[in-house]
């Protein structure tokens, strides 16, 4: 028989990594919108916050399972060299070709990138619960339908009051009907999969929320932040923190924590984490000054 798990830790330790920063940065979005509803930029301290804190950080946090974990580079000892070599040629001509062709193509492997992450943890509990395949093909359509949705929209309405890397980073002339031919083709794929969740817990086979909430909380932040508000204060708050606080307590789990451990073994589950992530901020300080001091100039604080 086969053994289902409805969470990957715990219930406090999933739903307050891996779905709360979602629901908090909505709730802190709106408050801020309310707040402020004059569109603005990005001011220092919440870039601090969400971009350096969060979204560089945990950029670097996969060192530890690949560079930092020496398992990895047996196994991959190759791609582990030949991948970013390979990345910063092909970068390096695309920008000798276009600065913004470069940013544009960037924009758009960060956005399939980001919704692979999402479809990524909820196919973690689909498995550990033992889903068939017509469960998984839900899971996978409804996140794609949540996050791509918002994004056709965004391209329809450009341009707007914020951009993934830099003005004009995204594909221009899409007419209007696109984005809510989209937003409706969406609707009633997400509507099926809350049927069938429904359906399944009342059938006793509901797995738990995670499966649900895993779906629902990137489409809830990708509309808010893309699609019902204009501002790009909400559009990097609902963007960032759910995807870089998730990674983060992944990592943690899959390798960051056992690899500090084992240079701290007197320390306490505070110092362990303040170890793992302090690392993560250093290198992530040290790339935004060379990024401010090299390119942009823009934070008066580097």
């Amino acid at each position: 028989m086969m053994v289902t798990r409805r969470w990957l830790r715990s219930p406090a330790f999933d739903l307050g990594f891996f779905v709360a920063p979602g629901l908090v940065a909505a709730l802190a979005a709106l408050a801020l919108w309310a707040a402020s509803p004059t569109p603005r930029e990005v001011g220092p301290g919440l870039w601090i916050v969400a971009v350096l804190l969060v979204d560089v950080a945990h950029v670097y946090a996969s060192l530890y399972r690949t560079y930092l974990d020496p398992v990895a580079r047996r196994i991959h000892r190759r791609r582990l060299i030949a991948a970013p070599l390979l990345c910063a040629w092909v970068g390096l001509l695309l920008h000798l070709e276009s600065p913004l062709l470069f940013w544009g193509v960037m924009a758009y492997v960060a956005i399939f990138h980001f919704i692979k992450q999402h479809l990524g943890f909820a196919l973690l509990y689909v498995r550990a619960a033992g889903e068939g395949p017509l469960d998984r093909k839900l899971v996978i359509a409804a996140i794609w339908a949540g996050t791509l949705a918002p994004v056709v929209r965004w391209h329809a309405e450009l341009p707007r009051n914020f951009s993934w890397f830099v003005d004009g980073d995204m594909i221009t002339g899409a007419p209007a009907w696109l984005g809510d031919l989209a937003l409706a083709l969406e609707a009633p794929i997400l509507a099926g999969f809350v049927l069938r969740r429904l359906a399944l817990a009342l059938r006793g086979r509901g797995h738990g929320p995670m499966i649900p909430l895993l779906v629902l909380t990137p489409a809830l932040t990708w509309h808010l932040g893309i699609v019902w508000l204009n501002d790009d204060r909400v559009f990097t708050l609902t963007n960032v923190l759910l995807h870089g606080i998730p990674y983060l307590a992944l990592v943690w789990l899959a390798g960051g924590r056992a690899w500090v451990r084992a240079r701290l073994p007197t320390a306490g589950p505070l110092a362990l984490f303040a170890a793992f992530y302090g690392l993560l901020v250093a290198l992530g300080v040290g790339e935004e000054w060379l990024w401010d001091r090299l390119v942009w100039h823009d934070h008066f604080f580097f």
